[in-house]
């Protein structure tokens, strides 16, 4: 049903209306066997082109809302000229103008009167009928309401399946992306590892070299030792040779530039290295201390610590003195609920009259099932509405169906079917939403992978460029060692210059002297001796040239004398000599020894500097593993404390309110019955009361009565029987005097 059907029904009934009223006016002819005339005019719902119209608007839907919005407007507005048409039409002005008989007149009176009740009637059947249909298009509006919030739902549905496969879609890129990204970092890996390998090659390569250099290295400090000692060899020669001449010819040879200052220097250099390592070990024991003072502030704040444990357990004992006040406390609420049980034990006596109220209850209880019968009474009525409501929701279930159903598929309208679609739909939506969290779970593990793939690029960068150090260090390594040969070559080419100047020089003076001839046959070693000899021969010479004219006694204890001190001097020298080979060797072992000491002492200090990082941490991480679990421990005993502590207080909050709860509970019971019995002991004062006053009135009615039979009352405490008796003989006399009279 239309909303334009209804806008026009008025018009329609009016038109009809004016159609009747002008044929009757035209024949000016009534039926009196029908009512036409007098009846109203029933609604007729027609179904025009508007309609149609209306109805394909109905399927847009953008105007249903404006549609549902001016319903009510619409039908009211016709409502009210329907109703305007229906009276005009009704209550025609032109048939007061026909001439009728008073017959006619009362007839068409009672029709009218009969007319009008049947328009009253079918007034109010139109206006409920109205107001039902007014109801079920509010109910059509709310259930097309719902209808669009659900296709809005469902094209929300469609939107966020719509964004979810765009999500897809950009996540698939993005896998591709990683996918590319792990084949570039695994070409790069391979890379890598070829680069490695390359290197690693490049560094056994130079490690051979490095052997082959350390080898010729070694061969040519054995070779450097051997012209080394050849040239001390010659240097002791040599000095011996030089100091012997020196003393023989009394040349001072000490001030020039000899070779002793190489040695000076290399004692110097010795000196510095002994300095130095001297220095090394200073800053090793300032190491130490430094670490001494690091494992005394550890044992500081482990005593600070253990005070703090031990203040721990103070606060703990100060808890278990809280917990006794706490006991003591509860001892005192205990004693209190003692008293409150003999109390509500005394209390309870007198709970009897609350099953007075139990029977008021039960009255109440009958009450109550009366109105379930008149519930049930309009429960039925409810049942009609129902079953009216149920066609509206199978006309839902249409359009629901319609709306549901697409070219594909099409929907029953069936709840089942409703929900099953809706279910499909939520599934669908649901499985995209799976699909989407599989894909980003797969993403996660991508880039997880892609996160581990960097790291282990990240190591092999790393151990390229340590790789890389190490080429370098082992290329400086070679670069010393070169130099070192170096050092070595320029060495051997000095000892071999000096060699060929001494040997020059031992040539040059045994020409001097004339003896070449004989020092060619004769070996290098025989040489210095027969220079000396000669020597010795020309200063004897010349000594004796010099004493020729002294007396040979003289001479003799001059050569004597000059002997002693040739000898003494001699042996003087060969003592400073035999001193300095033996201070040279000593520099020597001691310069062989300090290396050994210097490279022991750097083992050892590395040795030890590990060993002291080792025990520093195993120090450190028991003491801190001994003191947290010792904290652990004192803290979960205050934990565990604390929480039987907080227990037993909420235990004890717990009974308190409870006691309170009972407390106020029996209180009120106690008022109420206190209230009760102080009603019951009105009520019972006044029964009293008036027992007591119909006690005196049977006493002074006894007295009377006693009186009229004449008996004395207060000489004697009558009994009831005689009074009795003597009332029966005054009956039975009465009644004999009436049966003789």
């Amino acid at each position: 049903m239309s909303s334009n059907s209804l806008t026009s029904n008025p018009e329609s009934l009016s038109s009809s209306g004016a159609a009747r009223g002008d044929t009757s006016y035209g024949s000016r002819r009534i039926d009196v066997n029908s009512n036409v005339a007098f009846r109203t005019v029933s609604p007729v719902i027609q179904t025009s082109r508007g309609d149609t119209e209306v109805q394909e608007q109905y399927l847009l839907p953008k105007k249903q809302r404006e549609y549902l919005e001016e319903i009510p407007a619409t039908w009211h507005s016709g409502r009210q000229k329907g109703r305007v048409d229906l009276q005009k039409s009704s209550y025609d002005p032109l048939l007061l103008d026909i001439p009728v008989n008073r017959e006619q007149t009362n007839h068409y009176r009672i029709i009218a009167e009969n007319a009008h009740s049947e328009l009253a009637a079918l007034h109010v059947k139109f206006e409920s009928v109205q107001s039902e249909l007014l109801d079920a298009r509010a109910r059509l509006a709310s259930k097309e309401g719902s209808l669009q919030e659900l296709k809005a739902e469902i094209e929300n549905y469609k939107e966020n399946t719509a964004r979810q496969s765009s999500l897809i879609s950009s996540l698939r890129t993005r896998i591709q992306e990683t996918e590319e990204q792990s084949s570039w970092i695994n070409t790069s890996k391979t890379r890598a590892d070829f680069a490695m390998q390359a290197v690693l090659l490049e560094n056994q390569n130079l490690k051979e070299r490095i052997q082959e250099t350390e080898s010729r290295l070694k061969s040519h400090l054995v070779q450097w030792e051997d012209s080394k000692s050849q040239a001390s060899r010659y240097s002791k020669n040599h000095e011996h040779f030089i100091s012997r001449l020196s003393t023989c010819l009394g040349i001072d040879t000490r001030c020039k530039e000899e070779p002793e200052e190489l040695l000076i220097s290399k004692i110097n250099e010795l000196c510095k290295e002994n300095n130095m390592l001297k220095g090394s070990v200073a800053s090793l024991k300032e190491t130490v201390n430094v670490h001494e003072t690091e494992s005394k502030a550890s044992r500081e704040t482990i005593m600070r610590l253990v005070s703090e444990t031990s203040k721990e357990q103070k606060k703990a004992s100060s808890f278990g003195l809280q917990i006794d006040n706490l006991h003591k406390n509860l001892e005192n609420v205990t004693n209190d609920k003692q008293d409150l049980e003999r109390e509500v034990r005394m209390l309870k006596d007198r709970l009897t009259a609350s099953q007075r109220a139990w029977e008021v209850s039960k009255q109440e209880l009958g009450q109550v099932k009366k109105s379930t019968t008149e519930l049930d009474i309009t429960l039925k009525n409810s049942l009609t509405e129902v079953k009216s409501a149920h066609s509206l929701h199978e006309s839902f279930k249409e359009k629901l169906s319609a709306a549901l159903s697409r070219d594909t598929s099409v929907v029953k309208p069936k709840e089942e079917a409703i929900l099953k679609k809706i279910r499909d739909l939520h599934d669908i939506a649901e499985s995209k939403k799976m699909i989407v969290s599989q894909l980003e779970e797969k993403v996660y593990r991508l880039s997880d992978q892609l996160q581990k793939q960097t790291d282990l690029h990240q190591e092999a960068m790393n151990r390229a460029k340590k790789a890389e150090q190490q080429l370098e260090d082992l290329r400086g390594r070679l670069k010393l060692a070169e130099g070192d040969l170096a050092s070595g070559d320029v060495m051997r080419d000095n000892l071999s210059y000096e060699k060929q100047k001494y040997m020059k020089f031992l040539e040059q003076l045994s020409q001097k002297i004339k003896l070449d001839k004989i020092t060619v046959d004769v070996g290098f070693d025989m040489r210095l001796e027969a220079i000396l000899a000669r020597a010795e021969q020309l200063v004897k010479l010349e000594a004796d040239a010099v004493i020729e004219n002294r007396t040979i006694a003289h001479g003799l204890q001059r050569k004597l004398k000059a002997q002693k001190e040739k000898i003494d001097s001699k042996e003087l020298h060969m003592e400073m000599l035999r001193k300095k080979i033996a201070q040279l060797e000593e520099e020597k072992q001691v310069r062989t020894a300090l290396a050994i000491e210097r490279d022991e002492a750097n083992l050892t200090v590395r040795r030890l500097q590990k060993k002291v990082d080792r025990l520093q941490k195993e120090l450190n991480t028991l003491e801190q593993h001994k003191t947290i679990d010792e904290l652990n421990k004192t803290l979960d005993q205050l934990e565990r404390v604390k929480d039987k502590t907080q227990k037993k207080l909420v235990s004890i909050k717990s009974e308190l309110d409870f006691t309170e709860r009972e407390a106020r509970e029996e209180k009120e019971r106690t008022e109420n019955l206190q209230k009760a019995v102080t009603s019951e002991l009105k009520t019972l004062k006044k029964t009293l009361e008036e027992v007591v006053k119909r006690e005196k009135q049977l006493v002074d009615f006894r007295e009377v009565v006693a009186r009229m039979l004449g008996l004395n009352v207060t000489a004697l405490a009558l009994p009831d029987y005689e009074i009795i008796k003597r009332l029966e003989g005054v009956i039975h006399s009465h009644h004999h005097l009436v049966s003789c009279a």
